[in-house]
């Protein structure tokens, strides 16, 4: 049942996402074009041009929204599939067909996390490459190697750990941290459409209370051992003079997987027992 449910909410999603990223791809082609008819193709014309005022307009409000059209796309993606779609699916009219369904709560959350992880995944897949695709010419292409070859090199001066460590390794927190973050605005929208009255204004007061309580656990980490992180996946923002390379990696690392990992556990077993024990659709 859990594969006919993910198979259906595809279906519905797909209706605004497969669109929104074909706009996106589609911004990206004629940027390119663009650049590449009058920037890559002849650099002396391009100079020759942006001693042009409307020139430089023009250039500025393209790329102006170009970047608002990366901001959307990303934002959108997330804001519906993270909660509109939850919402709107679970605990609105529609809530009474989907809660006669025989699945269990479980089956609607894993259904749900499973499209909006996939989707917000290829989303940002979708946005690297668009900027990469957007900017890349031939000269960038041969000192690419070089760059990547000096950042790795680099890796373990700064972080203590080899790069084909360290980067798996933040990738897998990048991974945990995103699924912790649905499940945790799912359990929020859940425990807040609890209540008889002012659901939404509910779900808002526990994802800010949530997110001071884990604010405060991380100060109270950087308080103790000098290294700071921002929210749960960044892992360092300074350190003290007694902690060594390594463990700027480490103690970050180490602590940001297992409040993710505690969070997202804890935010789907509330979740779920919410939606089992306290379904209020009124």
């Amino acid at each position: 049942m859990l594969g006919k449910l993910i198979k259906n909410e595809f279906k519905a999603v797909n209706r605004l996402m497969i669109p929104l990223h074909l706009g996106l791809i589609a911004i990206t082609i004629i940027g390119r074009f663009y650049l590449q008819l009058t920037v890559f193709n002849n650099p002396a014309r391009s100079i020759v041009l942006s001693q042009n005022v409307w020139y430089n307009v023009l250039n500025v409000l393209l790329v102006f929204f170009y970047v608002i059209a990366l901001i959307a796309a990303a934002m959108i993606t997330y804001i519906y599939l993270s909660i509109l779609r939850f919402r709107k699916n679970l605990f609105t009219d529609e809530g009474y067909l989907m809660h006669t369904l025989p699945v269990k709560a479980s089956a609607h959350i894993w259904s749900k996390l499973i499209v909006c992880f996939i989707w917000e995944t290829v989303d940002a897949i979708l946005v690297i490459l668009s900027v990469f695709g957007l900017f890349i010419n031939g000269e960038m292409l041969r000192v690419l190697p070089k760059g990547l070859t000096v950042m790795f090199e680099s890796f373990p001066d700064a972080f203590g750990v080899p790069a084909g460590l360290g980067i798996p390794l933040f990738l897998l927190l990048l991974l945990i941290d995103a699924v912790s973050g649905i499940l945790t605005i799912y359990m929020c929208i859940a425990i807040g459409h609890s209540f008889n009255s002012h659901k939404i204004l509910a779900s808002v007061g526990v994802y800010v209370g949530v997110s001071m309580i884990t604010s405060i656990i991380s100060m109270i980490f950087s308080a103790v051992t000098g290294v700071f992180v921002y929210g749960n996946s960044t892992l360092i923002a300074t350190v003290s003079d007694s902690t060594t390379t390594a463990a700027v990696f480490w103690l970050p690392w180490i602590f940001s997987t297992l409040l993710s990992l505690i969070t997202g556990i804890a935010a789907y077993l509330l979740a779920n027992y919410f939606m089992t024990r306290r379904l209020n659709l009124e």
